[in-house]
């Protein structure tokens, strides 16, 4: 059985929404980590750091079958209306690596 990794970047407040959505789409477990968003649109702050707000990662490891569910189950918390904020994507387990885990070709 195949698998992907899905990411979802949302909102900090919007993390407990998410991860209840995604579970009940068949999520059985998700990491969350803390994450700051630099954009086109961000604020600048007094040192010149470019911000728009906190943000969390949220990342899962699911059978590929279920990753349009879970992608769909999240777009209420990163869509509001035609405004984005956040984001959605998967990439196949095998397309990942961890350095030390895999033979080199």
């Amino acid at each position: 059985m195949a698998h992907s990794v899905v990411f979802v970047v949302t909102p900090d407040d919007q993390e407990e929404k998410a991860i209840t959505l995604l579970e009940d789409a068949g999520a059985t477990g998700v990491t969350a980590l803390s994450a700051r968003g630099v954009g086109s649109h961000a604020r600048r702050t007094i040192f010149g750091v470019r911000f728009t707000g906190a943000q969390s990662l949220l990342m899962m490891v699911v059978p590929t079958e279920k990753v349009k569910t879970l992608m769909a189950c999240v777009h209420e918390v990163i869509f509001d209306g035609d405004d984005s904020h956040g984001i959605c994507f998967s990439v196949p387990v095998d397309q990942v690596s961890i350095p030390g885990h895999f033979d080199t070709v």
